[in-house]
């Protein structure tokens, strides 16, 4: 098991015993009616810094695709922009109740459990301060120069900019009397960061979706987003909470975004309401294999590929229009031993 993400149990008293696995699946409900975002990327350019791949002749897409739809053989087409949705918050299922203990693993005679998740790039149940709401994304770095403004931050996206209709809702209003952005508010109803989502598909040609993700390396005092070597990680660790299949994504940038005609490197994570820890190095990411044939970016280099030149990470829940679900992301964290 990787080191750096952690997980621990504590007994608490209880009128009976409680038996708690992680094979263990609950009925999860709750929409998302209105949508809601953490942080809008849309304000800020969103050329890369990154150098074009003028070698490469590529015919572009109209619209962006970013990982298979396993519902289908066609390729999944995304938007590649991030739209800004109200804070509004309705009332939030009991998945997010301060009374809910996650099924993690936890059996003791006449007591609960609680469950701690621990990453050592972010982790939902521990902060002091707004500046902890971030991924530490510059940690292990030796350049630190590579990471800009808003490096590590959060952000949501939907598919509205292609015609869909999917909302994406908090647990809890973001925002307090500090910073009307702010995400501690959500953290401090779940331990980490957790919403409910309803995919419609509108206009689209193609399933509906939305993303939360953070941003690796931020911007230039221009508005640039830029790119970070964050190969040494070694790979990701994610801790999470989700009723359907996800894919986490590598981003890495819009120039070699375009350049692999959005067949971008990705793992998948299956369906965990009752909770599960994932990690992966970077050799277990793969493209679906129907964007640009590029030298270098086959089978087990691609997640390294992308590791050198990072923009983003960021799950993608895609499904059939009319499907609802929840999610919580516990903690983040690298594949260092």
């Amino acid at each position: 098991m990787n080191q750096k993400l952690y997980m621990a149990s504590a007994g608490v008293f209880a009128l009976a015993m409680l038996a708690c696995s992680e094979s263990v699946d609950s009925p999860v409900s709750g929409t998302a009616e209105e949508p809601n975002v953490l942080m809008a990327n849309n304000d800020l350019p969103s050329s890369s810094s990154i150098v074009e791949l003028s070698s490469f002749s590529v015919d572009t897409p109209n619209s962006s695709a970013d990982v298979p739809n396993s519902s289908a053989n066609e390729p999944t087409i995304s938007s590649s922009s991030e739209i800004p949705v109200s804070s509004s918050s309705s009332e939030p299922s009991w998945i997010y109740s301060s009374a809910y203990v996650p099924p993690v693993l936890c059996k003791v005679v006449g007591l609960g459990c609680v469950t701690i998740y621990e990453g050592d790039l972010w982790s939902g149940a521990y902060w002091d301060d707004e500046s902890e709401a971030d991924v530490q994304t510059s940690l292990y770095a030796e350049d630190k120069s590579q990471f800009g403004i808003n490096a590590g931050k959060w952000f949501l996206d939907i598919d509205a900019a292609d015609g869909g209709k999917s909302t994406i809702q908090w647990a809890a209003p973001v925002g307090n009397e500090k910073d009307s952005a702010s995400i501690l508010p959500v953290m401090g109803e779940c331990g980490g960061l957790c919403g409910t989502f309803k995919l419609d598909r509108g206009d689209l040609n193609y399933d509906p979706f939305v993303q939360v993700g953070f941003n690796v390396a931020g911007f230039d005092s221009n508005g640039v987003a830029l790119t970070a070597d964050v190969s040494n990680w070694t790979g990701i660790c994610l801790m999470y909470q989700a009723t359907i299949g996800a894919s986490l994504v590598l981003d890495v940038g819009d120039s070699l975004n375009k350049a692999l005609e959005y067949d971008l490197p990705f793992a998948t994570l299956p369906k965990s309401t009752a909770g599960s820890s994932r990690c992966f190095e970077w050799s277990k990411f793969r493209r679906a294999g129907w964007g640009a044939a590029i030298e270098g970016w086959e089978d087990d280099a691609v997640g390294e590929m992308a590791a050198r030149r990072l923009s983003k990470v960021y799950i993608q829940f895609q499904s059939k229009s009319g499907t609802k679900g929840e999610f919580t992301i516990f903690a983040v964290g690298t594949n260092l031993d």
